[in-house]
């Protein structure tokens, strides 16, 4: 039984859904104007319906990418892919999960977020995973917006008023994840054109592809300082944001000059943690 679960939370790749558990939390946290039993309950429950939300948007991908995965390298091990789980059982187990999610929102009240959450799982499931990720190398645009969802849902989890603060969070992990993506990609390269999967880094040169993973990462540098300009972060944020993005420009610059797998992981290992680290930032000041 313990080895059954087990299983089937590795299914539903918990290194992925733990970033979208932390951002959304992280949503939550900031919407509460003081912290009593009652709004961590109400962090709690956010915390628990994305999770629930991500594990399911997960466990359904898994079962339209089977035959990628089953190309790949990187991914023949999976569980669908090895037989250990039935493609119906790990579709129904995220479908399940997925509508869970909503539900749970549903019942508490919280219509807003309910709603973000079925944006969300809709732009990962079924824009990407489902319509561009076999089609486009625009993929990752297209279906990077679910990625920045959870921090709306936690915001409107906590409360109904609207604040540009979590939109710019949301914008921060939508630019963040091109550059994640792409340079997973970039190092996977050949794993991609076997599944016949059209990542922008799979059909491009490394001078193309390098020059787009660093735009994004100086994109990302920019976005990261936006909110000061709307005053809802004061300048020794910025400060501290832009000092922190030095060594990620940095490398995104020698990883142009130098296209190659060596500095592609520099950029990568660096630009991972930054966004983790902006949103600490953004919750200190938020409550400095």
């Amino acid at each position: 039984m313990t080895s059954r679960v087990g299983l089937y939370f590795s299914y539903t790749k918990p290194k992925v859904w733990s970033l979208l558990v932390f951002v959304g939390a992280i949503g939550a946290v900031i919407a509460v104007p003081y912290f009593t039993i009652y709004y961590s309950l109400l962090i709690l429950l956010a915390v628990v319906s994305i999770m629930l939300g991500s594990m399911g948007a997960e466990a359904t991908t898994n079962y339209i990418d089977k035959d990628i995965d089953a190309v790949m390298s990187r991914t023949m091990k999976r569980p669908l892919v090895t037989g250990k789980i039935k493609p119906r059982n790990g579709l129904i187990f995220g479908l399940v999960l997925m509508s869970a999610s909503i539900a749970l929102l549903l019942f508490f009240g919280k219509v807003y977020a309910a709603l973000f959450m079925v944006l969300g799982l809709f732009d990962n499931v079924f824009v990407y995973s489902y319509l561009t990720k076999r089609r486009t190398p625009w993929n990752i645009i297209l279906g990077g917006f679910s990625g920045g969802f959870p921090v709306v849902i936690g915001w409107y989890t906590i409360t109904d008023k609207f604040s540009i603060l979590p939109w710019f969070l949301f914008l921060l992990v939508v630019v963040w994840i091109p550059i994640h993506v792409w340079s997973l990609a970039y190092r996977y390269r050949d794993d991609y054109n076997r599944a016949h999967v059209p990542m922008m880094t799979s059909i491009h040169n490394d001078r193309i592809s390098a020059i787009c993973i660093s735009s994004a990462a100086i994109i990302l540098f920019a976005f990261s300082i936006i909110p000061v300009f709307f005053r809802v972060m004061p300048y020794t944020y910025m400060i501290l944001a832009s000092a922190i993005a030095i060594p990620m420009i940095f490398y995104s610059i020698v990883f142009v000059r130098h296209p190659d797998r060596k500095n592609s992981l520099k950029l990568f290992i660096y630009s991972s943690p930054y966004l983790a680290i902006i949103f600490v930032l953004v919750v200190i000041f938020r409550f400095l």
